[in-house]
């Protein structure tokens, strides 16, 4: 019997909840209170308006399946693309993919809540045949392509964010430009070529779609940073992580050896809310769980003041007896003697 598409994702997103339990108390099993039981089923009990799939999570190393052409035509997924395109502008990101949300297909939304179903990179099409045809791996191809595109001054670095890995920024080199062909959300198939933020975007999302994470394009790990505190970047000193990224702001893209183009992103604020607002990925479930600890905490506090309170009353009960035996023996031998 063929499943919904909604019922598959109502599913997914109750498995990533339980997941999500599974790092927070609930994780810690061993040798668990009574209330550390009851801590676990409440967080179990969060519900995320906008559940967000975090690193390391399987799915996301995975390649996305394609969605049936007819069907999107018929809109019998537009529900489902609602959804991506919500969350989305609900945290503020540039962009974001249908597996981020936990709905495993190719298809992603930018900024401009443009929509992409099937997405095909034209540019990397082309790339992997000519690979294919002077029979070189797609990972050296990959590599020698973009040598030749970076000394043709065709790729940029620019810091990216990511919903699946909620607090950080990570500084990766890419084409300046994409060939996408793709379905609209209505099933209609349109070829199009982009450049600055959107191609970027675009690029982070294909990879996704692939399977494809920020650890196989960041220059190094110093290149990535919190984003908490990349809101401090003039704090920085001038070569951190390296000059060219210390120079390089949100929505900026640096192409070697001088050329820094920013790009307007109206629907991409993340960097302007605050860990109060309580808007980020996973907030229903840290909010809980903080809640929870700071509980268990006190609980663990009164316990262990009842027990200092037992300890110290046993000891002077203990030093009154030592006391009264001391003062038989020094009486004059009376209890002895009688």
């Amino acid at each position: 019997m063929r499943t919904s598409a909604a019922a598959a994702v109502a599913a997914a997103h109750a498995g990533m909840r339980a997941l999500h339990t599974a790092f927070g108390v609930a994780g810690n099993s061993c040798g668990t209170s009574p209330h550390a039981t009851v801590a676990s089923a409440r967080l179990a009990a969060v519900q995320e308006t906008y559940p967000i799939i975090q690193l390391p999570a399987r799915s996301l190393w995975c390649r996305q399946y394609a969605l049936d052409a007819r069907r999107v035509a018929q809109g019998e997924y537009a529900g489902l693309v609602s959804q991506v395109r919500e969350a989305r502008h609900y945290y503020q990101y540039p962009s974001m993919s249908a597996p981020q949300t936990g709905w495993n297909v190719q298809m992603f939304t930018l900024f401009d809540n443009s929509v992409f179903i099937n997405p095909v990179n034209l540019d990397e099409e082309a790339w992997r045949a000519e690979a294919a045809q002077q029979g070189m791996s797609w990972v050296a191809f990959e590599e020698e392509k973009m040598r030749e595109l970076r000394t043709e001054g065709l790729t940029g670095f620019a810091w990216e964010p990511c919903a699946s890995s909620g607090f950080l920024l990570h500084y990766i080199e890419r084409p300046l430009t994409v060939r996408v062909r793709a379905l609209d959300e209505h099933g209609k198939p349109f070829t199009v070529t982009l450049d600055k933020m959107r191609a970027r975007m675009a690029l982070h999302e294909l990879d996704h779609l692939q399977g494809v994470l920020f650890t196989r394009r960041v220059v190094d790990t110093d290149h990535v940073v919190p984003m908490e505190g990349f809101v401090t970047m003039s704090d920085w000193s001038d070569d951190y992580p390296s000059l060219e990224a210390r120079s390089t702001f949100l929505y900026t893209i640096f192409t070697p050896p001088y050329h820094f183009v920013s790009d307007a992103v109206p629907d991409g604020n993340l960097l302007d809310r605050k860990f109060e607002d309580g808007i980020y990925p996973g907030c229903e479930q840290d909010r809980q769980q903080r809640i929870e600890l700071a509980a268990m905490e006190e609980i663990q506090r009164n316990a262990w003041r009842k027990e200092k309170a037992k300890r110290k009353e046993g000891g002077q009960q203990c030093g009154r007896g030592d006391v009264g035996t001391v003062e038989d023996d020094d009486g004059s031998g009376t209890h002895g003697a009688s």
